[in-house]
């Protein structure tokens, strides 16, 4: 679900490739994308692959569609550069999608050729198009070539100090969050911004437009609002320095001073799209460490802001979602959170703590004041969690996560029905309360297709609302 997957981005790196001495017996499989019209991707390699290509004049999408159709990657290569050069696209898809697919293919066919060393550096060149992409990731684990990131450059300037908003701080009274003296019952969102999703959030979300969603969420009842900050773009220099962007920092300011101005109380999640390759979260202390022991300064004064959550879903790193491979160990895992805990605790005495898990929110009961966990199963399923959870621990529970698609094959209506109620199953669980996962269905990047990930939302991206916020227990405002 979500942003579940192991994520490494590339945005703040510069790719410098290498060469692997010794690989294992290839087992590469080609990916599975069409350049502009062609129907299917072939595998073999042509003896004719490096025979420089006619320039017929003007270029044509139909010369990516040969070269492709004959799995001529070396020419279809230089045909995307031409086609870059006059701005022509051939379909929806982005160039670079369509890149990232000649470069995983001419990867497999050289690997598959013997040819292990050519396959090394087209498979580096596929990781540079697309920092995520997992065929090229998988490939270069397994033959031990990751390449080896370089710092970005180091531009510094002037930050401002941060100036809280007037609010009373939260606090635990027994299984209950309160604020002001009042049980504080959480009815959320997470929220990303719907044309700037997950890594574009800090780096393309638009003021204007950010303003005008979290209009929409307070004044249809809502009291909260789940943010990730993924700590690329808030830093600059070498990441032990933690030297803050100032332009990214402003933004995230005025984020906050936009959540509070609409009275919406923040969980504001440190460690989001972590580098688990190179530079892992749960090793290289030094780099995260002194990133978050920033953020949790700056913000450590801010009352709007209600739990810091530690890491999104890290039990997943550790094996707990059976669809995604196993990274780390747990043991690992467990000391990292308990480690972060400290120091989120030792620069900030006034903020809740608390973790994300997809699985047993308990494992981590003893390091937390929240027990966060995230549900994407039926509402009968929930129930079960809830009575597991509320026997194992007398702290505060947050269903920090749930949420249905609406698609084709999961209607709106579905969707609401669900919604529904997992809802009340919760609501009558006397929990500390809920987070819809999400505020807005996502437009996704440029020449990339939507999938089920981006239609989790209570709006469309038109901001026209589904039927499923009929159905939530919030009070419109008039």
């Amino acid at each position: 679900m979500k942003h579940v997957i192991a994520v490494v981005v590339f945005r703040s790196f510069f790719i410098a490739v290498f060469l692997a001495g010794c690989v294992t017996q290839p087992k590469a499989t080609p990916v599975q994308l069409r350049s502009a019209t062609a129907q299917a991707t072939v595998t073999e390699l042509p003896t004719d692959a490096n025979t420089p290509l006619p320039t017929p004049d003007p270029i044509s999408c139909a010369d990516l569609d040969s070269a492709w159709s004959v799995a001529d990657w070396a020419t279809a290569l230089q045909v995307l550069d031409r086609l870059e050069a006059v701005s022509l696209t051939c379909g929806e898809a982005s160039l670079d999608g369509k890149r990232y697919a000649v470069h995983i293919n001419y990867a497999v066919s050289l690997e598959n050729a013997g040819d292990a060393q050519g396959a090394v550096a087209q498979y580096q060149a596929a990781l540079a198009v697309n920092g995520r992409g997992s065929e090229a990731l998988d490939a270069l684990i397994r033959l031990n070539s990751l390449p080896t990131p370089t710092a970005p450059p180091c531009s510094p300037g002037e930050l401002a100090p941060y100036s809280p908003s007037a609010q009373s701080f939260a606090t635990v009274n027994q299984n209950q969050i309160v604020v002001g003296g009042s049980p504080f019952y959480v009815r959320g969102i997470n929220y990303y911004p719907r044309n700037a999703p997950w890594d574009r959030f800090l780096t393309d979300g638009d003021s204007s437009e950010i303003a005008q969603e979290f209009d929409l969420i307070a004044s249809a009842g809502f009291n909260t609002l789940r943010i990730f900050l993924w700590y690329d773009p808030l830093f600059t220099c070498v990441p032990e320095t933690a030297t803050p962007n100032p332009t990214t920092f402003h933004k995230l300011d005025a984020i906050i001073g936009l959540a509070a101005q609409r009275n919406l109380r923040l969980i504001v999640t440190l460690n989001d799209l972590p580098d688990l390759l190179f530079r892992p979260l749960y090793s290289d202390y030094a780099r995260y460490d002194a990133q978050t022991t920033f953020i949790v300064n700056r913000y450590r004064d801010e009352p709007a802001i209600v739990v810091w959550d530690l890491r999104n879903e890290g039990d997943i790193d550790y094996g707990a979602h059976p669809s995604f491979p196993k990274r780390f160990e747990r043991n690992v895992v467990f000391a990292w959170v308990a480690h972060v805990a400290e120091i989120v605790r030792a620069n900030d005495s006034r903020h809740l703590v608390t973790v994300g898990w997809w699985g047993d929110a308990s494992d981590v009961a003893d390091v937390v004041d929240i027990l966060s966990f995230h549900h994407w199963s039926s509402a009968a399923e929930l129930s079960g969690r809830l009575t597991y959870l509320q026997a194992k621990s007398d702290k505060p529970i947050l269903l920090e996560e749930i949420g249905y698609p609406s698609t084709v094959d999961h209607d709106e209506t579905s969707q609401a029905q669900k919604l529904k109620e997992a809802i009340e199953v919760t609501e009558q669980s006397n929990i500390a309360g809920w987070l819809v996962w999400t505020a807005f269905d996502f437009t996704p990047p440029g020449g990339q297709p939507p999938n089920i990930e981006h239609s989790f939302g209570l709006w469309h991206t038109d901001l026209a609302p589904k039927p499923v916020l009929e159905v939530l227990p919030v009070t419109p405002s008039p």
